[in-house]
């Protein structure tokens, strides 16, 4: 208990003011994804966890940075978690965080999404140029540079892969990194951690109802 209220008090002590109406401080920190990544090779403990129906997690952190993937099987084919993931309109329905969601622009293979979440009751809001390159497995996103979000620079990917058919098995990776300024360390790892846990989970749910 003491923890959320430490992690409370320190969001709302920070200043955030996303707006679509001004652009970001700079055009870009972190290295963005611009090529299909490699698969992660796991370890045996970590193949055994992913076989179970477990999300395998990596986590790196230093100061104002996280960064970190996770690794699931879900029991769907590929278009279908594809399906699911680019569905943006339905995310606040889907993510207990996102407030609201939509794409305002499209642009050949981008589309340009304004999300904006609550984290205990402290709203932030990020605007993301998302590149969709199905043909090779994979979609990126960087910040649209244009307009300010709420974090100083953010990049990520999904990498999608079918690995079986009969019956059908689709091996989700999600890989994102964050920096986020001033906050402090162990808020860093604590929100890196969650978006990991939780990304592949409502993917992995949602895609297998179908």
């Amino acid at each position: 208990m003491k923890r959320i209220l430490l992690i409370w008090t320190v969001l709302a002590s920070t200043a955030l003011a996303s707006d679509p109406n001004q652009p970001h401080p700079h055009s870009g920190v972190l290295t963005p994804i611009t090529a299909a990544p490699a698969s992660i090779q796991l370890n045996a403990e970590e193949t055994q966890k992913l076989d179970k129906g477990e999300v395998v997690l990596r986590q790196e952190q230093s100061p104002g940075k996280g960064k970190g993937v996770a690794v699931q099987l879900i029991s769907a084919p590929v278009d279908q978690v594809w399906d699911v993931i680019l569905d943006y309109s339905a995310y606040p329905d889907r993510i207990s965080t996102v407030v609201s969601c939509e794409v305002y622009k499209e642009r050949g293979d981008d589309l340009y999404v304004d999300m904006q979440s609550s984290v205990l009751g402290k709203k932030f809001g990020q605007y993301t140029r998302n590149s969709i390159h199905k043909d090779q497995g994979y979609m990126s996103w960087t910040l649209d540079y244009r307009r300010l979000s709420d974090v100083d620079d953010m990049v990520g990917y999904w990498k999608l892969e079918q690995i079986s058919t009969s019956p059908p098995i689709t091996r989700l990776e999600y890989g994102t990194e964050i920096k986020v300024g001033e906050l402090p360390g162990f808020l860093v790892g604590f929100l890196t951690r969650d978006a990991l846990r939780s990304g592949t989970a409502w993917v992995k749910k949602y895609s297998e109802a179908q």
